[in-house]
């Protein structure tokens, strides 16, 4: 690529700045308050767990070299660790768990895709496997250091957030730097078309997000427990001040 010609991948940031930006807000508000509820972590795990092992799947399906150009390395696949991890959150038959209007929808573009644009679902991988390297690092973070275990869950380690045995920001270099390397054999119109999918990839990420349930239970019992140590604190003082 020439001097001073603007990367794909840069493009795309801008392109799709806002909806993004919208899709991270909400994803935190959504798990923020839940990172130590493993009912909702899991919940969040199942939505999400669909959508990537479909595109691993579509991938083998389609065998197109672009598409297997994505995967920089053999740890990007993700489906075996969702397994395990579903099977730890949500129990062995967390297959039997009926999925949303939202998740079934998103899987139903996802075929159409398949069967009408496959280069789209490049869109998807792209977006959805570079938030794992990057939102979802933080959000793991997040849940090590409040809470994301406790004396009965301590055995296990989360897999779907664990890239250890790889140096992330040089895996998200080579994942941006193949991306690119793809577009450069795009044409301009369908430049604009992936970036248009782009913009329904977190369009659609925020529908199955918003579908996830749990938050409302887990701000009601934090609420609880404000409420009862407030209770405490305003019956010692009252003590104090009758008896002192």
């Amino acid at each position: 690529m020439s001097n001073g010609v603007e990367l794909f991948t840069t493009r795309m940031r801008k392109a799709t700045r806002q909806i993004h930006s919208m899709s991270d807000a909400l994803v935190n508000a959504k798990f923020a308050l839940s990172l130590n509820d493993e009912t909702v972590w899991g919940g969040g795990l199942f939505i999400f767990y669909h959508v990537f092992a479909f595109l691993e799947d579509a991938k083998e399906r389609l065998n197109m070299p672009d598409f297997n150009k994505m995967f920089v390395h053999k740890i990007l696949y993700r489906k075996s660790a969702f397994e395990e991890d579903l099977n730890h959150y949500l129990g062995e038959n967390w297959q039997a768990i009926p999925k949303s209007e939202a998740l079934e929808l998103y899987l139903k573009h996802l075929q159409e895709l398949e069967k009408e644009n496959p280069q789209l679902l490049m869109a998807y991988a792209y977006h959805l496997y570079l938030g794992l390297l990057s939102g979802g690092q933080i959000l793991a973070r997040k849940r090590k250091m409040f809470g994301g275990s406790n004396s009965t869950k301590e055995t296990h380690k989360d897999k779907v957030t664990d890239f250890s045995d790889v140096e992330i920001s040089q895996l998200k270099k080579d994942f941006r730097q193949v991306m690119n390397e793809i577009a450069d054999t795009m044409t301009e119109q369908q430049k604009e078309e992936f970036i248009q999918e782009s913009n329904q990839v977190f369009i659609l990420n925020n529908l199955i997000v918003n579908s996830v349930g749990g938050q409302y239970r887990v701000l009601r019992h934090m609420l609880y427990k404000v409420a009862a140590f407030s209770v405490v604190v305003v019956g010692a003082i009252v003590a104090y001040k009758m008896y002192k």
